[in-house]
């Protein structure tokens, strides 16, 4: 098998509640700076602002293809399916009879997974899933959940959310009674959140996700309140604990997405659970740099092929910047920073007139489970939406400035780069 451990989940896809900005950013920068990304066959089919983003491009021009379209051509997508497929087409009629999370009914989806059938073909694709995800999620799940209070958690959101806690085994019970059911599947945990809220009838045949949830409770205890806040939570927590175990069973990078402390504190002990990792530790080295390079509107104007053959000039910062993870020294860093500042130059010299935008750049080579919170934290706004990631060798980071004010942020993990931060995207 492939060694993937350098690519991360392209996350935003998977029914993420965010802009359609956030997700043009995260796959402009995703393709730029990571090695790779990796859709589990569900991600394809949970984003709506995917499936815009690839529908927009057709419906001005029929023989335009969009980036994403492009660049799963170029296999600098890799989809990891549960059960071997042909087309897209063939993956959407598995996952509607699985039902699974994902938006699969709409009017316009079957030609949408015609269009990403277009793009590649899955013949030879021989990623597949484990067979037994769903054993892995539930172990995390009842480690983080059910033990032991994480450290560093509202003790009044943990309360408020014991009742969904204990939700979990009637969650149990659902999946295993499933023909193909091992362990917790997410899909039968949120109906059940959602039956304990008030909100959803368990039995019902059509697939629920956490936004029309969170939507009708916020409507029946008010957005605002404590309630509300702490069912949210539970359903980051959960989400992001499923990102956490799919990326350990696939081998690939992690890529979390946190929006408070709280859910920083569950992933906290998620992270060292499930990859195995000893004690925290501060990091061992790091990269700062600020660069400039054009703004994500103007990139996507560009045309495809000239996006993709841009992003080659990448490909001397992508290794030495791995290096420099693995191997953190004066040489290794020096040696990263110029290729990054190499790559930036020549991205601004193939848009000369565009509108350019300040880029942090943050490397941290680590030697034990980071301290997430305490690694994150330094690249924040006060206040602001933290983006968490963990990785046994290091993680790398970026922000943007605007006049001095941080605009963005975004983080993953190894030498690969981000996770939006879903603030406005006004200024990308």
């Amino acid at each position: 098998m492939p060694d993937r451990t350098d690519h991360p989940l392209f996350t935003i896809t998977d029914g993420l509640d965010t802009t359609y900005e956030a997700f043009s950013t995260r796959l402009v920068h995703g393709l730029l700076l990571e090695p790779k990304l990796v859709m589990p066959d569900t991600y394809f089919f949970s984003s709506p602002h995917l499936k815009e983003h690839v529908l927009k491009e057709r419906a001005s021009d029929r023989d335009a293809r969009s980036l994403f379209a492009v660049a799963l051509h170029e296999k600098l997508i890799t989809p990891m399916l549960r059960k071997p497929a042909g087309t897209f087409r063939e993956v959407l009629g598995y996952l509607r009879g699985q039902q699974l999370q994902g938006k699969y009914d709409e009017e316009d989806t079957e030609y949408y997974a015609a269009l990403l059938s277009q793009a590649r073909d899955l013949e030879d694709v021989q990623s597949t899933l484990p067979a037994h995800s769903g054993v892995g999620y539930d172990e995390l799940i009842r480690r983080c959940l059910l033990e032991q209070q994480p450290q560093g958690i509202d003790p009044k959101i943990w309360k408020l959310t014991e009742p969904l806690r204990e939700g979990i085994s009637e969650a149990e019970e659902m999946t295993n009674s499933r023909p193909e059911g091992e362990g917790l599947r997410r899909g039968e945990l949120t109906r059940v959140a959602g039956k304990i809220l008030g909100v959803v009838d368990p039995h019902g045949s059509q697939v629920v996700g956490r936004g029309e949830i969170l939507k009708l409770y916020a409507y029946k205890v008010n957005g605002e309140s404590i309630r509300y806040r702490a069912a949210k939570e539970f359903f980051d927590w959960i989400y992001e604990m499923h990102r956490i175990n799919m990326a350990a069973q696939l081998g690939v990078s992690l890529s979390m997405y946190a929006t408070s402390q709280n859910t920083l504190a569950v992933l906290q002990s998620a992270v060292p659970s499930i990859l195995g990792y000893g004690p925290q530790g501060p990091p061992r080295d790091e990269i700062v740099r600020t660069i400039k390079i054009p703004r994500v509107k103007r990139l996507l104007q560009w045309s495809p092929s000239k996006f993709i053959d841009a992003r080659d000039h990448g490909d001397d910062w992508r290794i030495k910047v791995r290096f420099f993870i693995e191997n953190p020294n004066d040489e290794t860093r020096d040696r990263a920073e110029r290729a990054l500042e190499e790559y930036a130059k020549k991205l601004c010299k193939l848009s000369p007139k565009s509108d350019l935008r300040d880029l942090s750049v943050k490397a941290f080579a680590m030697q034990a489970a980071p301290n997430i919170s305490a690694v994150l934290l330094g690249a924040f706004v006060p206040g602001g939406v933290f983006i968490a990631t963990g990785a046994a060798t290091g993680c790398l980071a970026y922000q943007y400035f605007v006049k001095n004010q941080p605009e963005k942020v975004r983080y993953s993990l190894g030498p690969n780069i981000i996770e939006p931060s879903g603030a406005s995207s006004k200024q990308t």
